[in-house]
This record gives structure tokens, C-alpha cells and sequence, in this order.
């Protein structure tokens, strides 16, 4: 082999300067507790309790001490009992019981709150297997793919704006806007996954959710596929001749691409979020008193923790082993990162509940159809976070305000400009085209045209496919179908 082949296979040192994204188990705590509803919250906690003794829910022990000074002054007013009997000390001096409990502890059968349970018996909890759900599904996937890093915290973003259903729940100009990246990065994050299975996923509606599972069938170019990209709405009314006349087929070949479509999915995240009844439980409460909204947090129900005194100074004893000194500033660390983790999180929830109550004011006082736009991103620069904390924060949470429960998420809603300048809501615009549908003449229904020229006349420039994209949102029917409703 030449010297110059030789010296250009050796192996020397090369140092490079690069960044990439470290999540340490503290920061993966803090982003999964975001997410949690407050029912998850409690079961987490409740959990760690049972797990880790360093852990200890001090509303029990205040309700316990409360207990005992009352039993105390009963006792109290009986002098023949005489002198009351000390409490005893909560140390554990006895080196055999230490030793006992470490051995238990350090075999995970050792459950601080469970007396008298009978071990012969298995559980019923160990013949069931938890489900992923369509996030944790995604995001494994997610994990596992070759994009850059850049594309993958877009990706993480737009998996946590999905709706149970499967569907991205915002527009990619205001993902571009949330996350601060280009327009072709987006649309890079959201083929990556649509790539994923289930197949269909993060599709903006039902036509391109159907359209990705035909492609990825093989059935791009079919019948099937004209069908669903040209004709959504006619199939929808069942108008089969109209269908027929516009892609000059027979009848037959339809029945025939029916069966294909048939056979999809509409909301492929559903498999993943199948759930017996769902309970809703506030997390926040946003009250008038005095002619001010007030923002309490809803702790009921949820323990409050604290450092346990009692194996905090087991670390600071001779008597104590090396092993069980590791094992208890395990414990320390962990329950410590739980504690900072469960306070940041109430101190983030309510920061942008301040946000709401300061700029949705019209909202708790009137109603719905006063919700103005409020985007993610710029609650998360008013609060000085990335925007895909507020996103999680937003998440499964429940608000109880003056216009009844309300999903935290619904809040965050894009706006239309108004020639006069004024923005409004989604939520606003929907709103106003019920007012119109509601008011029309029933014998003569406003087609979709009609409905934009409508809206033109108000200042408010809306093309026909988004008029037709919220009134199926909100489960209204075309014209025709309207007119036909009515005289029937």
C-alpha cells in the first residue's frame, strides 16, 4: 500500500465544536408533568408516595395531628385516666428494623401504605397492559427517525397539536410563527409525520387524512383517489350523478372506489384514545369578586409534599450502610426534582391564566363569540418561555370560568384581519356565519358564495372553502341540504 494511502487511513484526534439537545431526567419530568391532567397529576403523585419514602404528603399529616389534638383534649377532661402517654418518636434507631426495611425497600416489595396484604394472591393490575397513546406513539417514532434535530423539535411541537382524532389542530403559518422556523422546515416536520403510523395522522382535514392512506396503499391515481381529492362534498350529499357527469364514469366504477374508501380510516389517532367515560375536572377557577376576575388554583384533592425529616437525617448517621446512603440521596434528588417540578408547573398554569383573564376580559363577561385571537406564541413571549411549554401547558387542562367549563386550549385561536383594521377570532367568525345561517330564509338558504359576499359587505374577506371547512366544523349542512331539511 502507497505511504500517502497509509497516512490517509490513520486515525488522529480531531476536535469539532456542535450543539445538540440533552434532556436530563429532570427536564423530561418537568415537560411530561406539563402535559398531565390534574386527575393524572394526582395518580403520579400518589405514586411516587407509595414509592419513595423520602416523599411525604403533609395535608395527611396535618389532618392527623389535628386528629390526634383533638382525641387529646377528649382524653383531657377525664382525670381518672391520669397522666397521657407521650408520642412516640418517628426515629428508627432499631438497626434490625432499618436493616428490614432497606432490604424490602431495595426488593421493591416494601409499600409504606399497604398493611396486611395478602402476597399469595396476584394482582389483577399485573393481567392488564397500558395502552400508548397516539402521542407517545408518535413521539417513539419520532425518536427512532433519522431527521436533524431542528426538524425533530418541530415535529415534538406539532405531535403536541394534535387532537384525539389524529388531526393538526393549528395552521402551519401559525406553527412557523410559534416555533420561529421557515415555512419549508414545517412542511418538512409535518410529511415526517404524516410518515407515521398510524397512517393518516396529523392530516389538516378529512380529504388529505383519506388521500395520505390511499397513497400509502398503493391507490394514488385511482378512481378512489379522484374521488376524494374532486368530489369530497358531492359524495358527502350523495349526489352519485353529478359525481358521475364530472369524471365522466359509470355508476359502477363508483360503487367499486366506494368500497377502496370504505375501508379507511377518517380518524386514525382514535384507536389510540379509546376510553370509557371521561372526567372532567377543573383546574383552575377564574372568579369575579369585587369587580375583579381572581384566579384559584383547584388543590383539592391533590397532596402536598414535602421532604420527610425522619430519612433526611438517616443520611447524616454513622450507623447507616454506604448502600443505603445511595439509596436514600437517590430518593433525596428524585423527590426533590418532583417537588420543583409540581410548583413550576402551578406557577406556569397560573402565569397564563393571568395572561387570559388579562386579555380575554370581554370573554368572561359576555360570552364565547367575544373570544379574541391569542396565539401561543405570544403568550410564551410575554411569560419569557418557548412556546412549546405554553402547548403543553395547555393540554388536558380545564378552566371553570363564568361562561361555564372550558378547555384551556380553546383559547389559543388565530385571527382573520377586517379591512377596518379589527381582528377577530376564529371563534368569532364561526360564530357570526351561525348568526347568518340562523337568520336566512329557509325556503332560499344562503349558498357559500352568498355567505363571502355576506362577510365582504361587514369588512371581513373569507374565500368559499374556508366558509364550507367551519360550517362542516360546526355540523352545518350545505344549502341544498338546508332547503331540503326544511320542507321535510
Amino acid at each position: 500500500m502507497p505511504t500517502d494511502r497509509k497516512q490517509q487511513l490513520r486515525m488522529t484526534p480531531h476536535l469539532a465544536l456542535g450543539q445538540r439537545l440533552a434532556l436530563t431526567p429532570s427536564l423530561l419530568q418537568k415537560i411530561e408533568l406539563l402535559t398531565l391532567s390534574k386527575l393524572e397529576l394526582e395518580e403520579l403523585i400518589n405514586e411516587e408516595l407509595v414509592n419513595n419514602p423520602l416523599l411525604e404528603d403533609y395535608t395527611e399529616l396535618d389532618q392527623q395531628e389535628a386528629a390526634n389534638a383533638a382525641n387529646q383534649q377528649t382524653e383531657e377532661k377525664k382525670p381518672e385516666d391520669g397522666v397521657l402517654p407521650e408520642r412516640p418518636a418517628l426515629e428508627l434507631d432499631d438497626s434490625v428494623d432499618l436493616q428490614k426495611f432497606f432490604n424490602n425497600y431495595l426488593d421493591g416489595g416494601f409499600d409504606a401504605r399497604v398493611e396486611h396484604e395478602d402476597n399469595d394472591k396476584p394482582s389483577f393490575e399485573m393481567f392488564l397492559a397500558q395502552k400508548s397513546s397516539l402521542s407517545e406513539h408518535l413521539t417513539e417514532q419520532l425518536g427512532l427517525s433519522e431527521a436533524t434535530e431542528k426538524i425533530k423539535q418541530i415535529s415534538a411541537f406539532l405531535i403536541g397539536n394534535l387532537d384525539e382524532g389524529g388531526y393538526l389542530m393549528m395552521p402551519l403559518e401559525e406553527l412557523c410563527e410559534s416555533v420561529q422556523c421557515p415555512m419549508e422546515e414545517a412542511e418538512a416536520a409535518l410529511q415526517l409525520v404524516q410518515s407515521f403510523d398510524p397512517i393518516g395522522v396529523a392530516a389538516r382535514d378529512l380529504r388529505e387524512c383519506l388521500l395520505i392512506q390511499l397513497k400509502e396503499n398503493g391507490e394514488d391515481g385511482t378512481l378512489a383517489e379522484r374521488l376524494i381529492a374532486d368530489c369530497l362534498p358531492l359524495m358527502g350529499a350523495r349526489k352519485f350523478k353529478e359525481i358521475c357527469a364530472k369524471l365522466n364514469c359509470k355508476f359502477e366504477d363508483i360503487k367499486e372506489a366506494l368500497d377502496v374508501i370504505r375501508h379507511l380510516t377518517p380518524r386514525p389517532g382514535l384507536k389510540f384514545n379509546i376510553r370509557d367515560t371521561q372526567y372532567v375536572q377543573p383546574e383552575i377557577y377564574i372568579v369575579k369578586v369585587d369587580n375583579e376576575y381572581v384566579i384559584q388554583l383547584n388543590d383539592e384533592g391533590m397532596p402536598m409534599l414535602r421532604l420527610n425529616p425522619t430519612y433526611r437525617a438517616m443520611l447524616k448517621r454513622n450507623t447507616v450502610t454506604g448502600e443505603e446512603k445511595n439509596f436514600l440521596r437517590e430518593k433525596f434528588r428524585s423527590a426533590v426534582d418532583l417537588i420543583r417540578s409540581v410548583n413550576q408547573r402551578r406557577q406556569t398554569i397560573y402565569r397564563v391564566c393571568e395572561c387570559i383573564v388579562h386579555r380575554q376580559g370581554e370573554f368572561l363577561e359576555k360570552g364565547m363569540q367575544f373570544l379574541k385571537p391569542m396565539l401561543i406564541k405570544d403568550v410564551a413571549e410575554e411569560l419569557g418561555v418557548h412556546p412549546s411549554t405554553i402547548s403543553r401547558v395547555v393540554t388536558n387542562k380545564y378552566i371553570h370560568t363564568p361562561q361555564g367549563v372550558q378547555e384551556l386550549r380553546k383559547f389559543f385561536t388565530s385571527g382573520i384581519d377586517r379591512a377596518d383594521g379589527e381582528k377577530l377570532s376564529i371563534v368569532q367568525v364561526k360564530y357570526r356565519l351561525k348568526q347568518i345561517i340562523e337568520n336566512e330564509n329557509h325556503k332560499n338558504p344562503y349558498a357559500d358564495e352568498e355567505i363571502v359576499k355576506i362577510l365582504e359587505r361587514e369588512s371581513l374577506t373569507i374565500n368559499r372553502r374556508t366558509i364550507a371547512k367551519y360550517r362542516e366544523q360546526m355540523g352545518i349542512a350545505g344549502s341544498r341540504e338546508r332547503k331540503v331539511s326544511y320542507l321535510l
